[in-house]
C-alpha cells in the first residue's frame, strides 16, 4: 500500500494543474453566450451592463486610426458621465499577442493608446500574475508609457463561473489605478470593488 500511494498522488497532480487553468473567452466580456469554443474571436454583440444598464458596448465595427491610418476590429464601449455630462467612449480590441482586450482610444482627452490591457482573455491559471507595457500618446502629454497588470484572483470552477481579478496600472512605478473587477456570464463587468454601481 505505502508504493501505491505515491504513484496515485503523482497522478493527480496534472488533474489539478488543469483545473485551476480556464480558457476566459471575449463574449465573458461583451455579455454574450459562452459556447466553449478554445478561440479567440470578434462575436457581435448589443449589450447593455452595470447599475441600470448605463454602460454598453457595441461591435465589432471596422475603425481606421487616424494616427497611423491602420484599420482594425473594435468594440464601443460607452457610458453617460454625470460628472461630466458627457458621454465616455472607449474603443476596445484584442491586444498583447491574443491575451488582454485593451482600449485603443479613449474621449477623455483624446487618448490613443497601443497594447492597452484591461480585460485577461485566452488560458490563464488561478492566482497567475501578467504585466504589459502600454504606449499612449495625448496632445497634453504627448508620448509616455503606463505599465498595466492582472492578477487572477478567482477563475471559478465552470467555463460559465464568474471572474475575478485585480487590474493595476502603474507609471515610474507609482499606483496610478487599481481595481478589482468581476465578471459574469451573460451579464459582464457586475462588480468594481465588491460593489455594484460603478
Amino acid at each position: 500500500m505505502r508504493k501505491i500511494i505515491p504513484v496515485l498522488l503523482f497522478a493527480l497532480l496534472p488533474n489539478i494543474s488543469f483545473a485551476n487553468e480556464r480558457f476566459i473567452p471575449v463574449e465573458l466580456w461583451s455579455g454574450g453566450e459562452i459556447t466553449g469554443a478554445q478561440e479567440i474571436t470578434f462575436p457581435e454583440t448589443d449589450f447593455n451592463f452595470g447599475y441600470k444598464e448605463r454602460h454598453s458596448i457595441r461591435g465589432p465595427i471596422n475603425w481606421e486610426n487616424p494616427r497611423n491610418g491602420e484599420i482594425i476590429q473594435v468594440y464601443d464601449r460607452s457610458r453617460y458621465s454625470k460628472k461630466t455630462g458627457k458621454t465616455v467612449q472607449q474603443l476596445w480590441t484584442v491586444t498583447n499577442n491574443n491575451q488582454c482586450l485593451g482600449r485603443v482610444f479613449d474621449n477623455r482627452r483624446s487618448k490613443f493608446i497601443t497594447n492597452g490591457c484591461k480585460f485577461p482573455i485566452g488560458n490563464w491559471k488561478e492566482g497567475e500574475h501578467r504585466s504589459f507595457t502600454s504606449d499612449y500618446y495625448d496632445k497634453e502629454k504627448g508620448n509616455y508609457q503606463r505599465i498595466k497588470s492582472i492578477k487572477i484572483l478567482d477563475l471559478g470552477k465552470t467555463k460559465l463561473s464568474c471572474l475575478k481579478f485585480r487590474w493595476r496600472m502603474t507609471q515610474d512605478d507609482s499606483v496610478i489605478d487599481e481595481n478589482i473587477y468581476e465578471y459574469c456570464h451573460k451579464k459582464g463587468l457586475v462588480k468594481v470593488n465588491g460593489k455594484k454601481r460603478f
